[in-house]
């Protein structure tokens, strides 16, 4: 018996800690420096416009009129309040309040994802697939301290480009669909996303709202506070980015399934 009150607690503990996870806030918190750099998009220099969760329906305030859509693979964010510009010999720091973990239990050992306004290219405008993605690089750094940072792979506006809604048919955005994508989710790092149609894009990223996944563990790092991204100077390139997230970790299938094994048992002894 005593055994297996402590059994029900150790579920217990462990439900209530993913729950706490779950409910708390997966988006950097705050803006630590915001270099705008050469050729920077004078239109997108609010640093703030990359906290909290990345763009679902672009255009509602948009430099070229306003005609909101919802945000696919191949039709990106646009809209003044949505992203932040970073030109030649820029950077933006932001931190999170609590910090990212190297989570085991994360998808495919992503951790980290950074969300930017690239977008899939076609030359087919009535059923359009990927051709190639047009993305303007950017350099991820992350560090736990603030002091020392790490440089991880993958470019800042790269793969793979946002996805607000799993159940959008129109490829160039049309209105906001039911099914929210999980912008905590990252796209399994395997997908071949070459010559997809917007349908095949959906079923690849499986939930996902897209992202470039980090892998912090990869960088021998425990937990992360702080995110850089940057461009060289002397860099022709301008990078926009949206938003910063916090992969969720999935449950281990053993405390799920042994927390409702001891609320079963609870109840027929009820």
């Amino acid at each position: 018996m005593v055994r297996f009150l402590s059994l029900v607690g150790a579920a217990a503990a462990m439900a209530v800690t993913c729950a706490a996870v779950a409910g708390s806030n997966p988006w950097a918190d705050s803006v630590v420096s915001y270099v705008q750099g050469a050729n920077a998009d004078s239109d997108h220099n609010v640093a703030a416009n990359a906290l909290g969760s990345p763009e679902r329906i672009t255009g509602e305030d948009s430099p070229f009129g306003s005609f909101p859509g919802s945000v696919t693979p191949f039709a990106a964010a646009f809209g003044f309040d949505e992203f932040v510009s970073i030109g030649a010999g820029g950077s933006l720091t932001v931190s999170f309040a609590q910090p990212v973990i190297n989570d085991p239990l994360n998808p495919f050992g992503v951790d980290l994802l950074v969300f930017g306004n690239s977008f899939f290219t076609t030359s087919d405008f009535v059923t359009p697939r990927t051709t190639g993605i047009s993305s303007d690089g950017g350099i991820v750094e992350v560090s736990a301290d603030g002091v020392s940072w790490f440089v991880a792979p993958g470019a800042a506006d790269g793969l793979f480009p946002t996805l607000g809604f799993s159940d959008e048919t129109n490829p160039f955005g049309g209105a906001a669909g039911n099914v929210l994508s999980d912008f905590t989710k990252p796209v399994d790092p395997s997908f071949a996303w070459q010559n997809k149609t917007l349908s095949e894009l959906i079923t690849g990223y499986n939930g996902s709202g897209g992202g470039l996944g980090i892998d912090i563990g990869a960088l021998g790092l425990s937990q992360i506070s702080f995110v850089r991204v940057s461009v060289p100077s002397g860099s022709f390139a301008n990078i926009e980015i949206d938003a910063f997230s916090d992969v969720t970790a999935i449950p281990a299938p053993g405390v799920a399934g042994l927390l409702l094994a001891s609320m079963t048992v609870l109840r027929r002894r009820r």
